[in-house]
């Protein structure tokens, strides 16, 4: 019965504040604090290709000082990397995706990061493992997070 009332008392306010669930990614790294993916309260989100998904991720802090911050989506059926990437003109996310800060980002400076992108994808019918994250110019981990996305047509 506690069980219970624990997984409702943590899946109830993600749920009510239209927030989306979501798993760190598999190598750590820190998450933002709220990721809200239009039209997904529960995994797997419903994806369809060719129509815009648009996600925001909220109370981002980068944990080091970058003049750069690099996007990126990798996505995973059965754990095996599918190839997919974000666009070029979307890897940027100074210049496409940060609000409430500017690049070059100090350590410990909080940020939000929408990622709004119209995919047409090549393989629909699946349950793929998402992974969407941003990067330091050093190579380092400023927040990755993991969902699990149902590609429909």
């Amino acid at each position: 019965m506690y069980k219970f009332l624990l997984v409702v008392a943590v899946l109830l306010p993600a749920s009510v504040l239209g927030q989306t669930p979501f798993r760190q990614c598999r190598e750590g790294g820190p998450t933002p604090a709220t990721v809200n993916i239009e039209g997904c309260t529960a995994l797997p989100c419903r994806v369809v290709s060719g129509t815009p998904l648009v996600a925001h991720a909220t109370g981002i802090r980068t944990p080091v000082a970058t003049p750069t911050v690099e996007a990126h989506i990798v996505a995973r059926l059965l754990g095996l990397d599918v190839g997919f990437r974000i666009p070029e003109d979307l890897a940027n996310a100074c210049a496409v995706g940060i609000s409430g800060a500017s690049c070059p980002l100090t350590a410990g400076q909080e940020f939000d990061y929408t990622l709004n992108y119209t995919m047409d994808l090549p393989l629909t019918g699946i349950t793929a493992q998402v992974e969407v994250g941003l990067t330091a110019a050093d190579g380092s981990t400023i927040t990755c997070i993991e969902i699990d996305a149902q590609i429909v047509a």
